[in-house]
């Protein structure tokens, strides 16, 4: 039976729209996924696509983001690199190639510390060479810094870092202010002498900064933690914390009177 011409208009019609639609870009949220890297020096993850939202994080040039959707007026939901952490962004301001981020890298192993003094918390230890992002300072010369390698961030004095990592690895143990207690106690003396005053023990791993020294063998520090300040044998202490006390050497017992042509013992860790 033959269809009359109206019937075949409407079939025709729904046949058009069907293909149109067919033809149109996919929606927006099914973008594709991918690793994009902060292109500002500063951003923050929001809750939702809105900058009057929660924020959910801090971003910092370099960091780098999972894609996950795309929705209108440029917002992207994405997984934070650094913490895992999901949010929204504004995709403007990400790039699929990582800018350049000027680093840093120490000259010496040293703590990286939750707040910008030398009590506080230890976040993670640092090694000579290892590279960070500066984020800010203080008037007190810290830094607050993004370590490369673990994205972990905290803060360092600014008298740790240099700009290029041959500077860095030419300072030399001479040259490192901070040091640690290599045995298991060590006498802060008064005194660069083994009968000095006593002004207080160290431990094991006590992390001191250099202050002087002698061409004896001793050295004039102060206990990071207490500020106290005296005198240890250079040889007590190390560049680097240590997984266990250095043995200590066992006292030797005279029986007869000094020979006056012989040398006096080096400076005894005590």
């Amino acid at each position: 039976m033959r269809r009359p011409w109206g019937y075949r208009l409407i079939l025709l019609g729904a046949l058009i729209i069907g293909l149109g639609g067919a033809c149109e870009t996919p929606p927006a949220p099914h973008a594709a996924r991918g690793d994009y890297y902060l292109t500002s020096n500063m951003s923050y993850m929001w809750d939702a696509a809105v900058y009057d939202s929660h924020v959910v994080a801090q971003l910092y040039k370099g960091d780098q983001v999972d894609r996950l959707e795309v929705i209108k007026d440029g917002w992207w939901r994405v997984r934070s690199g650094r913490t895992e952490q999901l949010g929204w962004v504004p995709g403007e301001l990400y790039s699929p190639v990582r800018p350049p981020v000027p680093e840093f890298y120490l000259i010496q192993t040293i703590p990286l510390r939750e707040c910008p003094k030398d009590l506080c918390p230890s976040l993670q230890l640092l090694s000579r060479g290892d590279r960070v992002q500066k984020l800010e300072q203080n008037t007190q010369g810290w830094w607050r810094v993004l370590v490369v390698q673990t994205r972990n961030i905290g803060w360092l004095p600014a008298n740790t870092l240099v700009e290029g990592l041959e500077e860095s690895q030419a300072q030399g143990l001479a040259a490192l202010p901070y040091l640690y207690v290599a045995v298991k106690r060590l006498k802060l003396l008064g005194q660069p002498l083994i009968n000095a005053e006593v002004i207080k023990v160290l431990q094991f791993n006590d992390q001191v900064e250099k202050l002087d020294q002698t061409p004896e063998g001793w050295l004039k520090i102060r206990q990071s933690a207490s500020g106290a300040e005296g005198w240890v044998p250079a040889r007590a202490l190390e560049a680097a914390p240590a997984p266990y006390p250095r043995p200590e050497k066992p006292r030797k017992t005279r029986h007869q009177p000094l020979n006056p042509n012989e040398t006096a013992p080096e400076p005894e860790i005590m």
